[in-house]
């Protein structure tokens, strides 16, 4: 289920398969600039939301995740259909883990590439 900032956005969390974690977002109106492209705000959210998904598939129950580091590389504007984000772990140490995710529009063209690092906390 999606709440918050995520159900604001209109994510759909479609879960972890083959080490890799995915989350959807079709296209609207919300989602747009005064250009008629995807913000690149929206790009940032999609891309660091996968990716704590993905590194929270690794952590224990009594800790939770903080982004300490994100870049992202904004390769191709969107207007339309939808955005596929997909994030793989590259490492998972005892303080830190490192994500990194692509995103896709829905011809499978790189809309974004993205890494960042995340520390572990306990609560």
């Amino acid at each position: 289920m999606t709440s918050g900032f995520n159900a604001l956005l209109g994510l759909n969390i479609v879960g972890l398969s083959d080490e890799r974690f995915t989350v959807e977002l079709d296209v609207d109106d919300r989602h747009m600039h005064d250009l008629g492209q995807v913000h690149g705000g929206v790009y940032l959210a999609l891309a660091d939301t996968v990716m704590a998904r993905a590194a929270r598939t690794r952590i224990d129950a009594d800790e939770y995740l903080q982004t300490v580091d994100l870049r992202t590389s904004f390769l191709r504007p969107c207007a339309e259909g939808r955005i596929v984000a997909g994030a793989s772990i590259i490492r998972c140490s005892k303080r830190f883990v490192f994500v990194e995710a692509e995103l896709e529009n829905s011809s499978g063209k790189l809309l974004a590439t993205a890494s960042a690092t995340m520390v572990r906390t306990r609560r």
